[in-house]
Order: structure tokens, then sequence, then C-alpha cells
């Protein structure tokens, strides 16, 4: 029979790990030094002497991005580890969406962060899936605010008569994203009978949408 402690000792790391995000910082502020070639769990930090106003301002999101593609949508980030740097161990992530009339976001999730939504500009239909599969979905317009729960699958579509602007926050500094179409897209490519079978589909139907979903080399 398991000791009292030792079960307890279970419980609290299990508690642990289900409870667990980004660290907290140690420091006042650690500026990601982008131009380091140490490997961490995240991103090295700037001497703090070095530290300048200018890394804790972010002016990426001032200008509208390209909607000239399939999608209809361009992403500007405003990541520790791209373009922002004073956000390193800062544990979020900021991302702008621009929708041409009908623009989508196709779900996917953010395997290590949850979102807030907000929108700017325009009428937004967003919607996640949950693990029973029910679907959580309605309409947003200018400042109306939503939140896709961590892990779970989630789009956004312009449902407007026109352009359409979202700002997200994200809780972790390196969210991560996966695109429901990457059993697909994965690189070498899952057995054509695995995929046929998982989505009752004809191995020349899966072999068409991998050849469709493959990265650009």
């Amino acid at each position: 029979m398991a000791k009292p402690f030792a079960i307890l000792v279970v419980v609290a790391s299990l508690v642990a790990l289900a409870s667990a995000s980004d660290a907290d910082p140690i420091n006042d502020y650690c500026v990601a030094d982008l131009a380091s070639k140490i490997t961490i769990n995240g991103l090295a930090c700037k001497p703090a002497s070095s530290a300048m106003s200018e890394d804790f301002a972010f002016r990426g999101f001032r200008k509208d991005g390209d909607t000239n593609n399939p999608l209809g949508i361009a992403l500007a980030p405003g990541f520790a580890g791209i373009n922002y740097p004073g956000l390193n161990t800062l544990g979020f992530a900021l991302a702008k969406f621009n929708y041409a009339k009908g623009g989508l976001v196709p779900p996917h999730t953010h395997p290590r962060a949850a979102e807030v939504i907000y929108v700017v500009k325009g009428e937004v239909h967003v919607g996640f899936v949950d693990t029973a599969g029910k679907l959580f979905a309605t309409s947003l317009k200018r400042g109306d605010f939503f939140v896709f729960p961590k892990g779970l699958v989630h789009f956004q579509l312009n449902v407007g008569s026109g352009h359409a602007v979202t700002i997200s926050v994200l809780n972790g500094q390196n969210p991560g994203v996966q695109f429901s179409t990457a059993v697909f897209a994965a690189q070498p490519s899952i057995d054509t009978s695995v995929l046929a079978r998982a989505f009752q589909l004809k191995d020349m139907d899966v072999m068409d949408l991998q050849t469709k979903f493959k990265p650009a080399a």
C-alpha cells in the first residue's frame, strides 16, 4: 500500500504540471538579445546596461498588411523572438490580423497559449471546438472580445461588408501554431493508408491533399 506522503507528492506533481505555463521572470526585465547564438528554453538577455526604452516600445501594427492572397488575410506578429525583444520572459505575445472581405484565418491551434482576440474594425465570426466536439461561435464587432482556450481548434472569418482588423494577445511567449491541415503537410509524409482510413478517403484523395498542402521548398 502506498504511503500517504508518496501519494501527496504524486498529486502535487500532477497539479504543478497541469497548471504550468511560462516561468515567472527573475529580473525586472530581460530584453532579448536577438543576435545571441545561445540556445536555451527562451531567449538570452542583453546586459541590463544596454537595454533601451525602444526595446519596450512596439510600432509594428501601424501599417495594414497585404491581404491579396488565397485566404485574404495578413498577419503582423509582435513576438519577443522576432521583433519585440522587450517581451522576453514576460509570458505573452501579440498578433494583428488584417482581413479582406471574406478573409479567413483557417482552423488552427496554439499548443502553448490561450488567446484573447479584440476586434478593432469590421465584423468577424469566431469560434472554437472543445474536446467533446462542441462548437462555441459568435460574431464580433468593433470593441468586442473573445477568448480561445489553450490548445483548442479555433478560427476567424470576416463576415462584414469590408475590411476588418483584429488584435490578439496570447499568454505564452512562444505560443506555437498548428493548422488543421498539418497531417497532410507533414514532412516526411504520413503513410497514405493511415490518413485514408482516419478520414475515410480514397488513397488518391489523400495524395491530392498532401500535394496541395505540401510546404513550399
